[in-house]
């Protein structure tokens, strides 16, 4: 039972499932200090082993983390990160 579920739910979608993993990937990765923000090396180990394919793609990608601050110090909340797995999304699709 993860974040989208209520105890009396039904089977998942396959967007809420995707959602869910989407969740469970950020506060694993979000080891040091609070559970509610990953630094910049987090997140790229987060985008080097989850994404490797995508990221591969998305050059964009690794600019904005460059761009995020000091690697161990700077913050990214969930909201900031749903956004740059968005763009990172979103610039697959668009080279298909």
């Amino acid at each position: 039972s993860g974040p989208c579920r209520s105890p009396d739910s039904q089977e998942l979608t396959d967007v809420e499932r995707a959602i869910e993993i989407v969740i469970n990937n950020f506060q694993r990765y979000a080891v040091k200090g609070r559970k509610e923000c990953l630094t910049p090396n987090e997140l790229r180990e987060l985008v080097g082993q989850q994404l490797p394919h995508l990221s591969q793609h998305v050059c964009s990608l690794d600019e904005k983390i460059e761009c995020l601050g000091d690697p161990d110090e700077a913050k990214l909340d969930f909201g900031e990160y749903w956004a740059i797995i968005g763009e990172a999304a979103k610039g697959c699709r668009v080279k298909k």
